[in-house]
């Protein structure tokens, strides 16, 4: 539980910091924060089945 909160406190972190940004970066940013995001899930996932 804490693993997810940490994921999503990372990720509002990351978009507040994108607001300071103009529209490219902040696209590039939302997109790597996505990916970020998937491969986070993914692992959690995976490691949750492992055990």
């Amino acid at each position: 539980m804490i693993k997810i909160a940490v994921i999503v406190g990372l990720i509002i972190v990351g978009l507040l910091a994108a607001k300071f940004l103009d529209e490219n970066a902040q696209k590039k940013v939302l997109i790597g924060l996505c990916v970020l995001a998937a491969l986070a899930s993914l692992g959690l996932v995976i490691s949750e089945l492992m055990r």
